[in-house]
């Protein structure tokens, strides 16, 4: 919160009296930083200040990103973007020449956003569709983003959002795909893009990967290797007798032959064995892909050669199994499937 106020000087006492008001007295709860009046003050009358626009929303790089209907629903969609405009008191539409406006308000949705009106405008304008209400709508949809972007990190409200901090929200919202090149250039410190001009030799053509792939590769490292959602009333749930069928998940398998040998051999698993002899799976088919323990090659066969003398050594394969899926959970290699993903079924992030 920043005010701009008019000192009452008590030189004789070397004190300086402010008069905040009653709003303006949550700044005073501890220190305050005192500074001269900028130039660019000076028209303003006193009071609280404005919170600064965010440099960002104006930037015509972003415009396809803040308009896209994935970014939106990443930052509360379009409900939480009404809810956040309905606090604001002061109607949007000044195009006007008779500036009359109704002293109650309402949020027109409009386009992909939505735009806060007055009732003399909401009925004026409900029905028409106008470059000057697309502009706004617009704005008000990348305002709102950046706001989500800025409270996520914490950040008070008179800090200007980077372009960094912009990109890693839209990582961790799982959008960092639909960032325009031109940005996702700047994130990576690659050169901007050249427009070949005239005629060139096709040896002189140089290859380069695309932006977001890169990201994308850089994304894929910190995503958890399975992401689950649960259907509380599958279809065939309310069969007598469902057909079953394998669930197969090759980048599970791949994560369970990454991980240490079970058999405490101490040597990296070369297979992901899928547990037998315990009643999962049909004649002749593996069990699911989730009932797989990391085994060495050499452990591999050594149980299918002797399952008894395998366990007796080494323990049951329910108890490695256990070991596996606790430790897959627990550091993440298994999460909840994020719901604007998932949809009733078990989804690869």
């Amino acid at each position: 919160m920043r005010a701009l106020l008019k000192p009452v000087v008590v030189r004789e006492l070397n004190q300086v009296i402010l008069r905040p008001g009653k709003d303006l007295l949550p700044m005073f709860g501890g220190r305050v930083l005192i500074s001269t009046e900028p130039h660019e003050f000076k028209p303003l009358p006193s009071g609280a200040l404005p919170v600064d626009n965010q440099h960002l929303a104006t930037d015509p790089r972003l415009s396809s990103f803040f308009c896209n209907e994935r970014v939106l629903s990443a930052a509360g969609g379009i409900n939480a973007l009404v809810d956040w405009l309905d606090r604001s008191n002061e109607c949007q539409w000044h195009a006007d020449a008779d500036d009359y406006h109704d002293r109650n308000m309402s949020t027109l949705r409009y386009g992909v956003g939505a735009v806060r009106l007055c009732w003399h405008h909401e009925h004026t304008l409900a029905e028409q569709t106008l470059p000057a209400l697309d502009d706004l709508a617009t704005r008000n949809v990348a305002d709102f983003v950046l706001y989500r972007a800025r409270t996520h990190f914490r950040f008070d409200e008179n800090h200007q959002l980077s372009l960094p901090e912009l990109c890693w929200w839209a990582v961790m919202e799982q959008v960092s795909d639909l960032l325009p090149e031109s940005v996702a250039r700047f994130s990576l410190r690659l050169p901007p893009a050249e427009v070949p001009t005239g005629t060139r030799k096709e040896a002189d053509i140089v290859w380069e990967r695309a932006p977001a792939e890169i990201i994308n590769d850089y994304v894929e490292q910190i995503k958890p290797v399975l992401a689950v959602d649960i259907d509380p009333e599958p279809p065939a749930g309310f069969m007598l007798r469902p057909k079953m069928k394998r669930w197969e998940c090759e980048k599970y398998t791949q994560w369970v032959k990454s991980q240490v040998c079970c058999c405490g051999c101490g040597r990296p698993a070369d297979d992901p064995h899928h547990i037998i002899d315990q009643g999962f799976g049909g004649t002749g088919t593996k069990p699911h892909d989730i009932f797989a323990i990391p085994l060495t090659r050499e452990c591999h066969t050594k149980l299918h050669d002797n399952v008894a003398a395998w366990e007796a050594e080494h323990g049951s394969q329910l108890y490695h199994l256990a070991r596996t899926l606790d430790r897959a959970y627990g550091i993440g290699a298994i999460v909840t499937a994020n719901k604007r993903g998932a949809k009733n079924e078990s989804a690869i992030s």
